[in-house]
C-alpha cells in the first residue's frame, strides 16, 4: 500500500525574540542585599526583517520597601516582575512583542569535576529517569554519567561513569524502570547500562560497565526510543534504516530502510479511526516476529537528511505516511535537513524543525482525508538550527503573557531547543502561534537536548543541557 502523502505549505510566521542578560538574578541579588543602591542589564528583541531593539533595565530599591527592586524598562523595552515571584515578563511595543514569560531555571547542575582534563564538557545527550532519581549526560569522547536528583541543593553529588563508547554518545534513553540505560554512539553502537542512583557521597564516583552491545549500524546511531515497557527498542542511523532490537537476547529482529540517513526519532500509538494510510492492512500478522512485544500499534516517525519525514507502521514495516519531499524524490540540497522531531499521542500531532530553523506541526489524524490540511501551522524565528523539541502541557496561568492574563484549560505547548541558546516555548493555539515562555540564563551556548518530565509539584518540568555543560531544569510558575 502506497504511503499517504504531506506536502508541507504554509509560509513560516515569524516569532519574536526576547533576550536577557543570563546573569540579571545576580544584579536583582546584589540590589536587594544592599550592596549597590543602583544597577541595571540589557534586555534585547528582535524580529526577523525588522530593527532590533537593545534596553536597559534599571533596578533599584523600593523607597519604602526596602526588600523590593523595583524594575524600569528604557531605550524601548518593558519588564515587569511578578510581585512575591521569580516570574518575570518582558515587552516591545516598537516590535510588537506583548508581554511574554521569562522564566529562570529553578536548579542547575554543571559538569561534576574531571579527572581527565581533555574530556569536553559539551552534553551531546541527555536524558532524564521516568521516576525523578537520576539524569544521565553523555558526551564527545564516548563517556556518560549518571547523577542522582536532589531533593534539596547538594555541594556535591555522587555520580556513576561509563565509558562503553569509542565517539560521541548521540542519544541516552532511560527504560520505564529507570534502573537501566541505553546509550547509542557515532562509533555505530548501542549499549544498556545498570543505572542504580549513585547515593554515597563519601564515594562520589562509581564506574559501571557495560551489560549487553548491540551491534549491526554500518554508520553513526543518531537516535533511539524505548517501546512500552522495554523489551524492545528502535534505533535510527545515518545509514539510512531504523533497526528493532530484541533487548533480553541482545539480537536484531528487522532493519527497516529508508531512503535517506535517519537524524531524529519518536515513537507514539497509531490514531485509531485514522483516515487512508494511517491504519494497518489487515492480513499482516505475520509481519510480528515472536521477539516482539507491544509493536502492533505503534508508529514509528523518522526525520530525514533529506528534508522529508517518515511515519513507520512497525506492524507492517514499512512508511504509511511520508511527506512531499521524499515522495517527490527532491534532492538533499533542495531542502533544509529535519534535526527534530516529537510526536504527541494524546493530540496526534507531529513536531518537526529543521536545520535551517524551520518547525512544522501536522495532524496525522488527517493524513489523505479528501479535503483535509494535515500541516497545522509553521513558524521560525531566525535560521539557527533546531536540535530538539518535546511536546509540554501548558497549565492555565503559567503561561500568560499579561499578569492578569491565563490561557484556557490545558492547551499545549511546543519547548524548542535551538543552537543560539535561545530556547523557548511555543504555544499551540487554534488560530496562531506564539511564543509563551523563554527559557532564560544561558549564556548564548547551544541547547542540544531539551526534555519534559512530570514535576514533583504537579505540571511538567522541562529540562535543557547543551555546550556549556551545564543542565537547567524549569517549572514555570503561575
Amino acid at each position: 500500500m502506497a504511503p499517504a502523502i504531506i506536502r508541507p505549505a504554509l509560509t513560516p510566521t515569524v516569532l519574536p525574540i526576547c533576550t536577557i542578560q543570563h546573569d540579571f538574578s545576580a544584579v536583582l541579588a546584589e540590589v536587594r542585599d544592599g550592596l549597590v543602591p543602583e544597577d541595571k542589564f540589557w534586555l534585547s528583541c528582535y524580529k526577523h526583517g525588522q530593527p532590533s531593539v537593545h534596553g536597559r533595565v534599571i533596578a533599584h530599591l523600593d523607597e519604602r520597601d526596602r526588600d523590593l527592586v523595583r524594575l524600569q524598562g528604557k531605550d524601548g523595552v518593558e519588564i515587569i516582575q511578578h510581585i512575591q515571584s521569580a516570574v518575570y515578563s518582558a515587552a516591545c511595543p516598537a516590535l510588537e512583542i506583548p508581554h511574554t514569560r521569562l522564566v529562570l531555571p529553578i536548579a542547575s547542575y554543571p559538569d561534576p569535576p574531571s579527572a581527565t582534563s581533555r574530556r569536553s564538557h559539551q552534553v551531546t545527550a541527555f536524558d532524564v529517569a521516568p521516576d525523578g532519581s537520576q539524569f544521565a549526560t553523555g558526551y564527545h569522547d564516548g563517556s556518560v554519567l549518571l547523577r542522582a536528583i536532589p531533593i534539596a541543593t547538594s555541594p556535591i553529588l555522587p555520580y556513576a561513569s561509563a565509558k562503553s563508547h569509542l565517539s560521541t554518545i548521540t542519544s541516552l534513553r532511560f527504560f520505564p524502570s529507570s534502573r537501566v540505560l541505553l546509550s547509542a554512539g557515532a562509533d555505530f553502537s548501542l549499549h544498556i547500562l545498570p543505572a542504580e542512583p549513585p547515593s554515597s557521597l563519601n564515594s562520589p564516583q562509581v564506574v559501571v560497565e557495560s551489560v549487553r552491545t548491540f551491534r549491526g549500524h554500518t554508520r553513526a546511531v543518531t537516535d533511539t526510543v524505548i517501546i512500552s515497557r522495554g523489551r524492545n527498542f528502535l534505533s535510527s542511523s545515518k545509514d539510512a534504516t531504523l533497526r528493532l532490537w530484541d533487548v533480553p537476547s541482545g539480537s536484531q529482529i528487522r532493519s527497516i530502510a529508508l531512503r535517506a540517513p535517519v537524524m531524529k526519532l519518536s515513537i507514539g500509538e497509531r490514531p485509531s479511526g485514522a483516515p487512508n494510510g494511517a491504519s494497518a492492512p489487515s492480513g499482516t500478522d505475520a509481519d510480528i516476529d515472536p521477539r516482539e512485544v507491544d509493536t502492533s500499534d505503534k508508529l514509528a516517525f523518522a526525520a530525514l537528511a533529506d528534508g522529508s519525514f517518515a511515519a513507520i507502521d512497525l506492524r507492517v514495516k514499512h512508511p504509511i505516511v511520508q511527506s512531499a519531499a521524499a515522495a517527490l524524490d527532491a534532492p538533499a540540497t533542495s531542502t533544509a535537513a529535519l534535526s527534530a522531531i516529537a510526536h504527541a499521542p494524546r493530540d496526534s500531532l507531529l513536531a518537526t524543525g529543521t536545520v535551517s530553523g524551520e518547525v512544522r506541526i501536522f495532524d496525522i489524524r488527517t493524513v489523505g482525508a479528501e479535503g483535509a490540511h494535515a500541516e497545522l501551522a509553521a513558524f521560525r524565528r531566525n535560521s539557527a538550527s533546531i536540535e530538539d523539541v518535546s511536546f509540554v502541557s501548558l497549565r492555565a496561568g503559567a503561561y500568560s503573557h499579561a499578569l492578569d492574563g491565563a490561557i484556557p484549560g490545558d492547551a499545549l505547548g511546543l519547548a524548542i531547543a535551538t543552537s543560539d541558546g535561545l530556547p523557548y516555548v511555543a504555544r499551540l493555539q487554534t488560530a496562531a502561534v506564539d511564543v509563551g515562555v523563554e527559557l532564560v540564563g544561558l549564556d548564548c551556548d547551544a541547547v542540544r537536548v531539551i526534555r519534559t518530565v512530570p514535576g514533583r509539584e504537579g505540571g511538567e518540568e522541562i529540562w535543557t543541557a547543551g555546550d556549556d555543560g551545564v543542565v537547567r531544569r524549569y517549572a514555570p510558575r503561575a
